[in-house]
C-alpha cells in the first residue's frame, strides 16, 4: 500500500511570509474596490487560512492599507552620484528616474496613488501621505538639498502633479514622455530654488 501523499508546507519567516501575501493579493484590490473583496477571497489567492490574513496583518483593512502602502510608494533604488552635475541637470536626472519607476509600476500605480487623494481624511490619506513625504526625502537627496521641513513641504506640494503628469502620459497618452519630463523638472527645479525666507 502506498502511503496518501502530501504537499510539501514550506514554514516562512513572518516578513517573507507577509511579503508574500501582499503580492498574491494586490491583483485583486487593485481590480475592484474594498468592499468586493471578501477575507475567503483574499485567502484563497494568498494560498493560506483566512485565519493567517488576522494573525499576519490583523485585519483585512489593515491588509488592504499594507497593499496600498507598497502600491503607490515609489522604490528607492540608487541613483548615480549626481553631485558633479549642475542642479538643473541633477533634477532632470532625478525627474527621469521618477518616470522610469512609474512606468515600471505602470498605469496601477498611477490608478491608485492618484486615487487614493480622493479619501480625504482617512487612514488611506495618511499612507499617500506617508508615500509623498518618502518620496520628497528621496528626491531632496538625489539632487543634493538639504532634508528641510520647508523644501520638503514645497516637493509634497508637486506630488499631486506628478502623479497628474504620469496619469496624462501613461493612461491617457495626452503626453509624450519627453513632455512629462520637461514639465516635472521645470517644477521642480521651481519649486527647490525659490526661496524659502
Amino acid at each position: 500500500m502506498t502511503p496518501p501523499t502530501t504537499a510539501a508546507r514550506s514554514r516562512l519567516e513572518p516578513e517573507t511570509r507577509r511579503r508574500q501575501i501582499i503580492e498574491a493579493v494586490r491583483p485583486l484590490y487593485l481590480a475592484r474596490p474594498y468592499n468586493d473583496v471578501s477575507t475567503a477571497e483574499l485567502a484563497a489567492a494568498a494560498g493560506v487560512a483566512r485565519g493567517l490574513i488576522n494573525h499576519y496583518f490583523g485585519s483585512k483593512r489593515d491588509l488592504f492599507l499594507e497593499v496600498m502602502r507598497s502600491s503607490i510608494r515609489m522604490p528607492a533604488e540608487e541613483l548615480p552620484d549626481l553631485s558633479d552635475l549642475p542642479l538643473p541637470e541633477r533634477v532632470r536626472r532625478t525627474m527621469d528616474w521618477i518616470l522610469t519607476a512609474a512606468e515600471t509600476y505602470g498605469p496601477s500605480w498611477v490608478s491608485v496613488s492618484g486615487a487614493a487623494n480622493l479619501h480625504g481624511d482617512s487612514d488611506l490619506q495618511l499612507v499617500v501621505d506617508e508615500a509623498d513625504d518618502h518620496a520628497a526625502r528621496l528626491t531632496l537627496d538625489a539632487i543634493g538639498l538639504p532634508d528641510d521641513p520647508r523644501l520638503r513641504a514645497r516637493l509634497r506640494a508637486t506630488a499631486a502633479l506628478v502623479k497628474s503628469v504620469c496619469r496624462e502620459w501613461l493612461q491617457r497618452g495626452t503626453l509624450t514622455r519627453d513632455e512629462a519630463l520637461d514639465l516635472l523638472t521645470d517644477t521642480v527645479l521651481l519649486f527647490a530654488t525659490k526661496e524659502t525666507s
